[in-house]
């Protein structure tokens, strides 16, 4: 029954179809990332950013982050609705709430040049640390920003600049025209533009800039890795790309997801709580039945509203049937496609929303060749491990924050 005088915690419904951008995270065990987005085909760190035919260590992979089960986080679901949200009276909020993280790490500017680490005079900021996030997601990685993803990526920079700083001592560099041919090389195998790239970077958080320091430090520590004589032609384990192979696919989040289609629409009322906007909030009532009763569908809510004043039909938007409130789950089962849900009273007047249909989706199977180039990033991670363990010994790393130290 309508209770004009109901109060309900109402917040906008974020007007985005998660099938643009959540629905992809589903493919968290996949390399949905910038260079595949461009070029179709498949990412391989080792061989984009290391790639040096006159080097003895010519495959030496970037320190970027390397595929691996699909992660335990919201950002590679498509809907991350909190477990205590609401029922009926909360919908606008849950499926506000049912939309994907962006995958964008972002920092206050008043952190953002707090230094976290100083290796000899060479400061890292937390806004360096934020943009290898950024960078990591935008090469095909699915990192979020807790504490142990954020230690492990101090971790990788802290290698960096020791290598730096060792090169710097023996009089070794690496030119800017060396990073720029790098990139070109990198740009030419993605078929884009570099214009194209740095949309591309943007568009997950990144300046280019970050990219050039990921391959100044990888390159940096393969200088290291060579004053070693690391030996870096790596042997991809095939016993592991087989077992990663059957974790990923024995992983429940690899299972079809009820996906969900749902639009809402909209009676304002500017003043709910004076004697007019209560006796306002009747009237939208009333409108918004005549809605219900004309309704045939979701491509009917134009012309069922059409003679009704200042309605207003949101974007559809798509969401985890499962990670809805149980109620609301029920009422857009019993409603179908054929009803509206509602009339709901609100702080803003009356809502309704409609049920436009479901649809089964499952994520993409990963390629071995992606598996294997995780296993080959994992591999090379330990040799770096272990070169740069060694090369520490000469440099002065302080942390500013002990928890981080390794």
């Amino acid at each position: 029954m309508f209770n004009p005088t109901a109060q309900q915690d109402a917040r906008p419904v974020h007007k985005r179809s998660l099938s643009d951008r959540g629905l992809r995270g589903l493919a968290a065990i996949a390399l949905a990332s910038l260079v595949a987005g461009c070029s179709g085909g498949n990412t391989d760190l080792y061989d984009y950013l290391s790639r040096d035919s006159s080097s003895a260590s010519a495959n030496a992979p970037a320190t970027a982050g390397t595929l691996a089960a699909p992660p335990d986080n919201g950002s590679a679901q498509p809907a991350n609705a909190s477990a205590n949200a609401g029922g009926l009276d909360d919908a606008e909020a849950a499926l506000a709430a049912a939309r994907p993280s962006t995958g964008i790490e972002r920092v206050s500017l008043k952190n953002a040049q707090g230094v976290a680490v100083t290796v000899d005079d060479l400061p890292i900021t937390n806004f360096d640390v934020s943009q290898r996030i950024n960078l990591e997601n935008a090469l095909g990685g699915r990192v979020g920003s807790d504490f142990e993803t954020r230690k492990r990526i101090l971790g990788t920079l802290v290698n960096e600049k020791v290598a730096k700083s060792k090169a710097a001592k023996m009089n070794f560099s690496i030119s800017d025209r060396q990073l720029e041919e790098r990139i070109d090389g990198m740009v030419a195998r993605m078929k884009v533009s570099r214009a194209d790239l740095r949309k591309q970077l943007a568009d997950k958080g990144v300046d280019e800039s970050a990219l050039k320091t990921q391959i100044e430090g990888s390159l940096y520590i393969r200088w290291v890795m060579s004053q070693q004589q690391v030996d870096t032609d790596v042997a991809v384990d095939q016993a592991k790309v087989d077992a990663r192979m059957r974790e990923i696919m024995n992983d429940p989040r690899m299972q079809p997801v009820t996906v969900v289609t749902v639009q809402q629409v909209d009676l304002p009322v500017e003043d709910t709580q004076s004697a007019m906007g209560q006796q306002l909030m009747f009237a939208r009532a009333v409108e918004a039945r005549q809605i219900m009763e004309r309704y045939k569908g979701c491509n009917s809510l134009k012309n069922a509203s059409a003679d009704i004043f200042n309605v207003k039909l949101g974007q559809r938007v798509e969401a985890d049937m499962s990670k809805l409130p149980k109620e609301l789950q029920g009422a857009l089962r019993k409603a179908g496609t054929s009803q509206l849900i509602g009339p709901i009273p609100g702080p803003a007047g009356i809502k309704l929303f409609a049920n436009c249909g479901t649809r089964k989706i499952s994520p993409p199977a990963p390629d071995r060749s992606q598996i294997e180039a995780s296993v080959r990033n994992e591999q090379f991670e330990e040799l770096i491990a272990t070169a740069m363990t060694e090369a520490r010994k000469d440099a002065f790393v302080d942390y500013k924050d002990p928890a981080f130290r390794p």
